[in-house]
């Protein structure tokens, strides 16, 4: 028979793991509903994502740099402000979403602020090559946020594939894009 004194140890040990249980599946929960929401706002951003794309085709159809430059500010830039709104506006209910997802907002703002300099000072054809550095710096860094979204995703037993989130095994269900999908077209004209 154990004394009293290892009977009650072996009692708060299991307590201790019981409270470590609902800690885990608490922390899960909140995560899973971060997960559902952030999920289901990505539509929005996902479509004026595609506004943007739609206006930067519109800018390169332009056949000379003033057209191009007028339209990159009258359409493109505007489009990239209602995008990047959205993306400030999106529910990140966990600390570690936050931060994956302050990543892509600022990404974004980055670009936004280096394609408005780049049209401010583009005078030749020749200075159209300076828009590829701004670009592949942009879609690195959206590159990173995928990456960090599917780990995250997946600790959180969820799966992104081609931009769509799919339940795993987890109680919060739910599928929807994730407001990453970023080709930036170039600048041609």
């Amino acid at each position: 028979m154990l004394p009293c004194t290892l009977v009650a140890l072996a009692v708060l040990a299991g307590c201790g793991e019981a409270k470590a249980d609902r800690e885990r599946a608490e922390a899960a929960r909140h995560a899973q509903t971060a997960i559902a929401a952030y999920s289901a706002a990505s539509q929005e951003a996902n479509n004026l994502h595609g506004e943007v794309i739609k206006q930067f085709a519109r800018a390169n159809r332009a056949t000379n740099l003033p057209d191009y430059r007028e339209a990159m500010r009258r359409d493109v830039l505007p489009a990239m402000d209602r995008f990047i709104t959205r993306l400030k506006g999106m529910p990140a209910g966990t600390p570690q979403l936050k931060r994956i997802h302050g990543g892509l907002t600022k990404a974004y703002r980055d670009a936004r602020k280096d394609i408005a300099a780049f049209v401010d000072q583009l005078r030749t054809a020749q200075d159209l090559q300076r828009f590829g550095a701004i670009r592949t710096r942009l879609q690195q860094r959206v590159a990173a946020y995928q990456s960090d979204l599917a780990a995250y995703y997946k600790n959180w037993n969820r799966q992104l594939r081609g931009g769509k989130q799919v339940a795993g095994t987890a109680s919060v269900a739910g599928t929807a894009s994730s407001p990453s999908e970023a080709a930036t077209p170039t600048a041609k004209p």
